[in-house]
């Protein structure tokens, strides 16, 4: 059941807790990323379309971090979760973080696709372009990394993901969201003991830009689901 006023309040939780705790994440970001000038605030995620996300019954996905986002961004209020938005109300095309690697994205909504009906063809749900973009709508979305990294996850990111400010907020994010499912791509095994700690039910799959055949990565996760 979508609740749009429920949804647009988890969302400026999360705005808070963001902005609560945006000195201590930059600073730990800082150290990881030793090479790179910190932008003015972290960004902010949530729930992509408030206006279609299931309230009591949503997913969360986990990954890992955006790359490319710029600290001009950052001060001129391009933040994930809003543009994301306008992404799946507008189609692919509207910006330069998604046309980088587009297939990461088509993946996302795919998989949304099929926890929210078990029951498609797989060979169907791969298929699926524009649609699955708009899927994202429906889904809420995180990166463990609040900030930005770098075109392949190394180090930094690791040291990142270990620290105890980045397990904090997940934690809190996972509190206020509350989801029924939490997706993990590529993400499981740092946070592992975070999500013992809730009820959710958790799948478990490679980064959706990995090099995997679609309906491979398809197949996988409908193992999880029947």
């Amino acid at each position: 059941m979508v609740n749009m006023k429920k949804n647009a309040e988890i969302n400026e939780r999360l705005r808070s807790e963001y902005q609560s705790v945006t000195a201590v994440f930059l600073n730990e970001w800082a150290k990881a990323f030793a090479e790179e000038i910190p932008p003015c605030r972290i960004n902010e995620f949530g729930i992509i379309d408030e206006s279609r996300y299931d309230t009591n019954n949503g997913i969360l996905f986990i990954c890992k971090e955006t790359y490319g986002w710029k600290n001009e961004d950052y001060e001129n209020g391009v933040l994930f979760r809003s543009w994301m938005e306008g992404i799946t109300k507008n189609s692919l095309g509207g910006g330069d973080h998604i046309s980088q690697h587009p297939n990461m994205w088509y993946n996302i909504g795919r998989w949304a696709m099929l926890i929210e009906n078990p029951n498609v063809s797989l060979t169907e749900v791969a298929k699926a372009k524009s649609s699955a973009i708009t899927a994202i709508g429906n889904i809420a979305f995180t990166n463990i990394n609040k900030v930005r990294g770098k075109e392949t996850s190394k180090g930094e990111y690791h040291q990142l993901a270990k620290s105890q400010i980045a397990g904090d907020i997940l934690r809190r994010e996972i509190e206020i969201i509350s989801p029924s499912v939490v997706v993990c791509c590529g993400t499981y095994y740092p946070i592992a003991e975070i999500l013992s700690e809730y009820t959710s039910r958790v799948i478990v799959m490679p980064h959706p830009g990995a090099r995997k055949g679609t309906i491979q990565m398809l197949s996988d996760l409908h193992r999880q689901l029947v």
